[in-house]
């Protein structure tokens, strides 16, 4: 015989049976059943449990049972060598062995565990052992449901208070980055670009206390001091595509400071280069946008639309009813629990536009009044989709049926790489005491209700996305274009988008 064909042989020798791997996994049914029986007896008052079965040591058989059922359990499970393989079961040779070695390693604990008289310890009882330990409002805030796994949520202030306490302790966190974790998790501070400026701004000065220590290299050992604040930001609350991206020019921008420079020099480089972003990446790229969508798009007569509140778009309504002389009327819609739209009708009101402030669930009646629609947007997406505020997808959606135009006002520092296809592969979930009664003397549901309730969940989902077929023209400093331009620019304009 051939070398060939006898390590072919070896091969199909050490291959299981399948009626091996069943023997095995009937043995640790058996072991199971037996633990439940034992731990029944246990609980009825001491009663004598049934003796457990157990798995096989070596061929992974079931053990014989009290009667004399050894014979019968061998010819269920006949030796692994003496079987060849069969074909047709759908896996290749490694897998089959990897399976067999689980699932006979798995049958010899339950075994075990049925000797003890415990339950096995399998993957669905740690889950409902999970489940009864968990305090009722730790699964309720998603709502108890699968979907939601990948939802990250905001810490409160009680909740954040104890990470401020630790980290004022070991002093590695700038008061700054500690002031300002406070007000994103109260959420003080809302809207990408807000956001964008108070993260730069704290950064910015941690940089400018900085001290390089004895024998360091500043634009090494900065990036490492960097990253604990950066961590204490995304405790308090998830950082956004915005900030994510500003934090990455940040970082590029250390990385590449000249070594011969001193401290002081390095240091003042990399605030101006900070300062050098917000300036051109955000307030004049605002400008651009609020220029161009003011003079081409918004005209007199108009009735624009707009769903909470966006600082490019509420500077693109301004100038045009100030600078460009356009007289049209404005239909805020918001939503709870942040009702951001608020701000933006004050200010609006302020400067004497006419508008008409409602609430998402009377869209339908308030979007066939309107002429255009103008969006903003948290991340434009790399397949044109918009990762914004929840109740956007809405307004485009009903837009796009009423036949109404719908314009996203975007800086390009917002565009993703990233692809989302829903709103549940990456999510933020505000508190849900937010959107429930404070009141128990209420006829609805107050928090405290929820709190007590453990088959009662509550979502607060912050953000929705809109797929990119319900988008009419993106609006960014680079100009007027469709959803579908997105990756265009990444590719393009990468190296000013990104500073690579």
């Amino acid at each position: 015989m051939s070398a060939e064909g006898s390590g072919s042989g070896r091969a199909k020798e050490d291959k299981p049976s399948r009626e091996a791997v069943k023997a095995d996994r009937e043995a640790a049914k058996e072991a199971k059943r037996a633990a439940k029986a034992a731990a029944a007896a246990k609980k009825a008052g001491g009663a004598k449990a049934p003796p457990p079965a157990a798995g096989g040591a070596t061929g992974g058989a079931a053990a014989p049972a009290a009667r004399g059922e050894r014979t019968a359990e061998r010819g269920a499970a006949p030796s692994r060598q003496s079987q060849p393989r069969q074909e047709g079961d759908g896996q290749s040779p490694s897998q089959g062995r990897s399976s067999a070695r689980q699932e006979h390693a798995r049958g010899q604990g339950h075994a075990q565990a049925a000797q003890r008289g415990e339950e096995p310890k399998t993957a669905a009882n740690k889950a409902a052992n999970a489940a009864a330990t968990t305090t009722p409002a730790t699964p309720s805030v998603l709502g108890g449901i699968s979907l939601f796994g990948n939802v990250s949520t905001s810490k409160s202030s009680a909740q954040l208070a104890p990470y401020v306490t630790a980290a004022t302790h070991r002093a590695q966190v700038h008061p700054s980055v500690l002031k300002l974790a406070q007000q994103l998790s109260s959420f003080s501070i809302v809207g990408a670009d807000a956001r964008a400026i108070a993260v730069l701004g704290a950064l910015r000065d941690f940089v400018a206390d900085y001290r390089t220590p004895q024998g360091a290299v500043l634009n090494r050992d900065l990036v490492t001091k960097l990253n604990p604040q950066i961590t204490f930001l995304v405790t308090a609350r998830p950082l956004g595509a915005s900030v994510g991206h500003a934090i990455r020019f940040l970082k590029y921008e250390i990385s590449v400071v000249p070594v011969e420079l001193s401290e002081q020099e390095a240091k003042e480089t990399i605030l101006s280069r900070v300062d050098h972003f917000v300036r051109d990446r955000i307030t004049y790229a605002t400008r651009v946008i609020a220029s161009n969508l003011s003079t081409g798009k918004i005209k007199d007569g108009d009735v624009v639309l707009t769903f909470a509140r966006s600082s490019v778009v509420e500077q693109t309504l301004l100038e045009a009813w100030q600078k460009r002389g356009k007289r049209f009327h404005v239909v805020v819609v918001d939503a709870r629990p942040l009702c951001e739209g608020r701000k933006l009708l004050t200010n609006l009101v302020d400067a004497g536009i006419p508008c008409t402030y409602g609430l998402l669930t009377s869209l339908s009646s308030l979007v066939a009044k309107a002429s255009i629609v103008l969006l903003g947007t948290a991340s434009l997406l790399a397949n044109g989709a918009l990762y914004a505020r929840a109740g956007t997808a809405s307004c485009a959606m009903m837009a796009r049926a009423q036949g109404v135009p719908v314009i996203v006002c975007c800086e390009t520092y917002k565009f993703s790489e990233r692809i989302q296809l829903d709103s549940f592969v990456v999510n933020e979930a505000g508190d849900p005491r937010d959107i429930l009664a404070q009141q128990q003397d209420t006829d609805l549901i107050s928090a405290k209700e929820w709190e007590g309730n453990e088959s009662l969940g509550a979502v607060n989902l912050l953000y929705d996305l809109t797929p990119p077929r319900y988008v009419t023209a993106v609006a960014s400093e680079v100009g007027l274009s469709g959803p579908e331009s997105v990756g265009v620019i990444l590719r393009d304009y990468k190296s000013v988008l990104y500073g690579q």
